[in-house]
């Protein structure tokens, strides 16, 4: 795990990228800020790149997934469960813009799994036009963290770092930590609510586009998932997850008009 601090002061904001290894556009886009000798800072935030060894190994991970490790455990012999431990004693108390990349979509969008005053901040200072709220998934940063996690684009792609890097200059716009503008924004919100399982199917629709009932969005073979009712496709793609095609939800409307988790 590496650590940088950018600016002076006691940054409010973590930025955690490289989670997992195989997704190098948060880290990219965070060099891209350090080598910016043009930035003119009014603040301080810390950048945290995460599982460095994986990235050395071009893998997702080492031993697990270390967005499914938190909170861990110092003494664990895995590589993410230690590490897990150690990133949450670096985050502290401050919120957290957790950067990821998918195969699913080149379009960036955030995600949370708790909706309180400084994580519904922080969505709306992404400047993003859609949020999912995944909090059905086990694990997750997220889950342990006031924050946002983002999917910046598709994963090993240019769009992805330039979308990396976009948010994260909004999101220190509307922070103050540099002196840029900010696009302040009213996400729509959709709301998983299952994990659509099964191996070896191919995704037939699109993320974030309804589904109709009696519609087949999979296929396998003369196989087919067919929806019982509408809904709308997240993170669903043929070949994202080994033992899953995604994640159904449904549309809530804007974030304006959803509660926070203590309301």
């Amino acid at each position: 795990m590496r650590v940088h601090t950018l600016g002076d002061g006691e940054p409010a904001l973590v930025v955690v990228v490289g989670q997992h290894g195989d997704e190098s556009c948060g880290e990219r886009a965070m060099e891209r800020l350090l080598a910016d000798d043009d930035l003119q800072l009014t603040g301080a935030v810390t950048f945290v790149v995460a599982n460095e060894h994986a990235a050395e190994l071009e893998r997702r991970f080492v031993d697990e997934d270390l967005n499914r490790a938190y909170p861990g455990d110092h003494e664990a012999s895995s590589h993410e469960a230690g590490l897990a431990s150690d990133l949450l004693d670096a985050v502290g108390d401050r919120v957290v813009l957790d950067l990821h990349s998918t195969v699913s979509t080149e379009e960036p969008f955030a995600l949370y799994q708790r909706l309180t005053p400084r994580s519904r901040q922080l969505l709306e200072r992404t400047g993003l036009d859609r949020a999912v709220d995944i909090r059905t998934e086990p694990g997750g940063l997220t889950n342990h963290v006031e924050g946002v996690a983002v999917e910046c684009g598709r994963k090993g792609t240019e769009a992805a770092v330039d979308n990396a890097e976009r948010i994260v200059r909004n999101v220190l716009a509307a922070y103050g930590v540099v002196a840029d503008e900010a696009a302040v924004g009213d996400p729509t919100v959709f709301e998983v609510t299952e994990r659509v399982d099964g191996a070896g199917y191919d995704f037939l629709g699109e993320n974030f586009v309804v589904v109709p009932a009696g519609e087949a969005f999979a296929r396998r073979g003369e196989e087919e998932f067919i929806a019982d009712e509408p809904f709308y496709p997240v993170l669903m793609s043929t070949d994202g997850y080994d033992e899953s095609v995604g994640f159904a939800a449904q549309l809530r409307g804007p974030l304006s008009a959803v509660d926070d988790d203590d309301e």
